[in-house]
């Protein structure tokens, strides 16, 4: 595919994502069909690809959204190897963060209505899994084996717990959200240094991190 055909398909797929996101925070995630958004869009629900049933699909669609804008968002200092992990992990969550909050309303309607939504809910877990193990990577730690996977599954619980704090945080430079996610991170780290041989302790800070 040439890179004007790619960046067509791009916009197309961005397109149908928007009125998802629209539609969603109107009526909600549950009230989201294939044929209204694609009636919103002018795209096909065929643009999302892969098979089964459509609200699982669009959702791996939008945290894809996601996980690309959380890499493109991130700066030097979040990939410095000589910053300690907390730090670069507080930068990756908060620019994954950042994307949601660029819409806002309708994100928030898809995290509310997806616990709801069986197959949707199901389909989130291994997405999650793969969002949070992208994010490792963003940010130059390794998922793999053998402590790799208990850091996926302690970043997902880092980033559930700060998903929570955001769905209420109303406040204009996420303060709240802000002190959510440094506290999460601080008990990851205690939790890390517990279990992990060699984990490099460090005070845990009273505020955000850097």
């Amino acid at each position: 595919m040439t890179d004007i055909a790619s960046g067509a398909a791009q916009a197309t797929l961005d397109a149908f994502l928007d009125a998802a996101l629209d539609l969603a925070a109107e009526r909600g995630w549950l009230s989201l069909t294939a044929g209204e958004v694609a009636a919103r869009s002018g795209a096909e629900a065929s643009v999302l690809g892969g098979f089964g049933p459509f609200r699982p699909r669009l959702l791996a669609c939008l945290i894809e959204r996601v996980d690309d804008g959380m890499r493109d968002g991130l700066d030097d200092d979040a990939r410095d190897p000589g910053l300690p992990v907390r730090d670069r992990l507080f930068e990756a969550l908060m620019a994954r963060l950042d994307v949601l909050s660029a819409r806002r309303d309708g994100m928030r309607a898809v995290l509310r209505g997806v616990p709801l939504d069986p197959p949707s809910a199901l389909a989130a877990l291994p997405l999650l899994g793969r969002s949070m193990a992208r994010t490792l990577e963003a940010v130059g730690e390794s998922p793999l084996p053998p402590f790799g996977p208990l850091k996926v599954k302690g970043l997902s619980l880092v980033w559930l717990s700060t998903l929570r704090a955001w769905l209420s945080d109303d406040s204009p430079d996420m303060a709240v959200t802000m002190k959510a996610l440094d506290s999460a991170l601080a008990r990851a780290e205690e939790a890390a240094n517990s279990l992990l041989p060699g984990a490099r302790r460090r005070p845990v800070a009273d505020g955000p991190a850097a």
